[in-house]
């Protein structure tokens, strides 16, 4: 006999927008609207106009029509809170105030609100576990789904008392920004700290200091992780082979590649490429 399934607690849908296509939606659940990466959409909501960039995510309340759209192509991730996730938040967090009654007034109005940099952080995790790993329910997305909802609640509480929060472009620093936003723009370059630092308008030592207080991390470190994040997305499309994609993304050693990967995901590259062959699209 199998084990019963656990019942859903979230619904994660990744929804492409571009310029002259909105996108009209009409939400089931109270959903939480996080763009991806830099991207910046606007969302509008019973005759109101929000917006979504790297400082704000907007919630919706359950059965709101809505349109989405942006001046250039963005991805929203749109986070669906069901019922039994309500239950497991309030049993984790009510020794710590959290009152259903509260969340649950406040989540009935469309309303924009902080993207601090935990949000950022929890959101995005969540959405590489279950849309790039395609891990749907696992150890990490359960905790990371009661984190989410739990920051919503925290996030209107502290509103509320008058003690608006942070965004993350608020918290992090000038050098910070303009580090990240250059090894964006060269991922799959050699890791250059040097002419990172010269990005950033600071000294290496500087440099250091900065990720290792905002970020826990050193700048070659992170560089790493971004390339192989977006080695991860690669092999899950299945077009090149593993040495293709570790070539891609700046590894000339395989073998280094395959290491470090699994060092970061638990799991072999080969491990996440399609079964069946992939076909590229057709010519047009």
């Amino acid at each position: 006999m199998g084990s019963t399934p656990r019942p859903s607690r979230t619904t994660l849908v990744v929804k492409p927008v571009v310029g002259d296509h909105p996108v009209r939606l009409t939400t089931v659940a109270p959903t939480l609207l996080v763009t991806i990466e830099a991207s910046l959409a606007s969302v509008e909501v019973r005759q109101a106009a929000f917006t979504l960039d790297r400082s704000s995510c907007v919630v919706l309340p359950a059965r709101a029509r809505a349109t989405l759209s942006t001046p250039d192509s963005a991805r929203v991730a749109m986070i669906a809170f069901e019922a039994p996730l309500f239950a497991a938040v309030e049993r984790a967090y009510k020794k710590l105030g959290l009152e259903r009654a509260r969340l649950d007034a406040w989540l009935a109005e469309p309303t924009a609100l902080p993207r601090t940099v935990w949000v950022h952080e929890i959101v995005h995790r969540f959405v590489f576990e279950r849309w790039a790993l395609g891990e749907p329910d696992n150890q990490a997305t359960r905790f990371l789904e009661i984190e989410i909802l739990k920051e919503v609640y925290f996030l209107f509480r502290d509103r509320e008392a008058g003690a608006e929060r942070s965004t993350q472009l608020q918290e992090r620093s000038a050098v910070l920004e303009k580090a990240v936003a250059f090894i964006e723009g060269h991922v799959f370059d050699p890791c250059d700290v040097a002419a990172l630092a010269r990005a950033a308008g600071a000294s290496e030592r500087t440099l250091l200091r900065t990720f290792r207080r905002e970020l826990s991390t050193t700048p070659a470190a992170y560089w790493r992780s971004r390339k192989l994040d977006e080695a991860l997305v690669h092999l899950r499309a299945g077009r090149e082979s593993v040495a293709e994609v570790a070539a891609r993304v700046g590894y000339e050693n395989p073998t280094a590649f395959a290491h470090a990967f699994r060092l970061r995901f638990n799991r072999p590259p080969s491990a996440f490429r399609p079964k069946a062959r992939v076909r590229p699209a057709p010519e047009v």
